[in-house]
């Protein structure tokens, strides 16, 4: 059987990888000029910057099935995050994992968060990392992620200070209208694993996935698909713009769901949840912190920071730091308006730490990456709603995250179904 993939990011390589150890002939064709999707990381004067801000959770299912995590060698966020509010720091941890005493105590005595609320999130904690370890989307996902808070008895201010910022970089969206869901399988794994980067930035799970299709020849990449190519009403393989032709007796598409909709008018999810992630560059670290920096701010303009360079000191050359803010959605401005308008934003969320705001002076905007399409939107009652990776056109199928859930875990299992269906005939 000879399987054509169109799209080389973490659901194609995923399937490609599979079908291939099933026994089948790929070929995988990419229309960049790499692999990776949305998981890729460039190199620029030295600095590993990954194409958005990204981060791997470790407690993934389908990454233990699929990636030598040893291999990637991981550095690790540390628990918790510091929140910016009103131009002062103040720190939120989990005490149970966080191994930095001094960080415990800060979270101890920050009184801008309700000590009964405290208790609650480990509880909620303890009582989500008792459930299975996979994405269940069967779970009744009628709930949204506020709704949820809410009903758990969490007070608005921590809703607002912590929830809000935090999972709005995940979710892509602070409102918190994202199906609870999705909040408690990113909780459960949070809870139960690592937040971290490999080393050499988080293109490395992909080409990872990629290696042993390189071996064998089956990736090609500058070849954008025109379109699919029918006989006798079945799909049977690719028309590159190229003008080349790849016959094939499946062919997969694991491609982002507006591309599925142009090439073969699939259903696919509406909508699409954007950010755009600026790195600076700097002299000084603003602080030796490894956590996660979040913007509690109402009027943020900047979610979230990330002193990238202390979670993982090969991300910069020896002597610099590097810095990344994440600004959710697609704001409409130049790149040249839209780092000054985050470094403002920066500004205030340190206001308060002299020091801080000393080191920021020796910060310049090293690259801005804006990705329009990061997630698809995923409210309440979704996950019932999505496309299988099977379609209603005999040869053609589907792998992408819109099969599953919009994460990496969602983007890999899709990948395994979806070559499991292809075998499966």
């Amino acid at each position: 059987m000879k399987v054509c993939i169109v799209g080389a990011g973490l659901a194609g390589l995923t399937c490609a990888r599979h079908l291939q150890a099933g026994g089948a002939d790929v070929v995988v064709v990419e229309a960049s000029d790499d692999v990776g999707g949305r998981v890729r990381s460039d190199v620029v004067e030295g600095f590993t910057l990954d194409r958005g801000f990204q981060v791997l959770f470790d407690a993934y299912p389908a990454v233990k099935r699929n990636l030598d995590l040893a291999a990637l060698d991981l550095r690790a966020f540390d628990p918790g995050a510091i929140i910016c509010k009103d131009g002062r720091q103040s720190v939120l941890t989990d005490p149970l994992r966080d191994k930095k005493w001094a960080d415990v105590a800060g979270a101890a005595a920050n009184l801008s968060i309700p000590v009964t609320d405290k208790l609650r999130t480990l509880q909620l904690s303890q009582s989500l990392s008792g459930i299975g370890s996979g994405f269940d989307p069967h779970e009744p996902d009628d709930q949204s992620t506020y709704d949820y808070l809410k009903a758990q008895g969490f007070h608005d201010v921590t809703i607002d200070v912590f929830f809000r910022p935090f999972y709005g970089g995940v979710l892509l969206k602070r409102d918190l209208s994202t199906t609870a869901a999705a909040f408690r399988f990113y909780f459960r794994m949070l809870s139960t694993g690592q937040t971290a980067v490999p080393s050499a930035g988080m293109g490395a799970v992909t080409q990872q996935l990629a290696a042993p299709l390189r071996e064998t020849n089956s990736i090609q990449v500058n070849a954008p698909v025109q379109s699919l190519r029918k006989t006798d009403g079945r799909t049977a393989g690719v028309v590159l713009e190229s003008g080349e032709t790849i016959d094939a007796d499946a062919v997969v598409l694991a491609v982002p769901a507006p591309v599925a909709a142009r090439l073969a008018g699939l259903p696919t999810p509406e909508g699409e949840l954007g950010k755009a992630t600026i790195y600076f560059a700097g002299d000084k670290a603003l602080s030796d912190s490894k956590k996660l920096v979040l913007n509690a701010d109402p009027n943020a303009f900047v979610n979230d920071a990330q002193q990238i360079s202390n979670v993982a000191p090969g991300y910069a050359p020896a002597g610099r730091h590097l810095l990344g803010a994440t600004v959710l959605g697609d704001p409409a401005m130049d790149d040249t308006q839209l780092c000054n308008a985050a470094m403002d934003d920066l500004q205030k969320m340190y206001a308060g730490d002299r020091e801080a705001i000393r080191a920021l002076a020796s910060y310049a905007p090293l690259r801005v990456y804006r990705i329009p399409y990061s997630q698809f939107p995923q409210p309440p009652g979704v996950y019932g709603t999505l496309p299988g990776v099977t379609t209603d056109q005999p040869g053609l199928y589907v792998a992408a995250e819109y099969t599953e859930s919009s994460s990496i875990h969602g983007a890999m299992t899709s990948g395994e179904n979806c070559a499991a269906a292809v075998l499966a005939g």
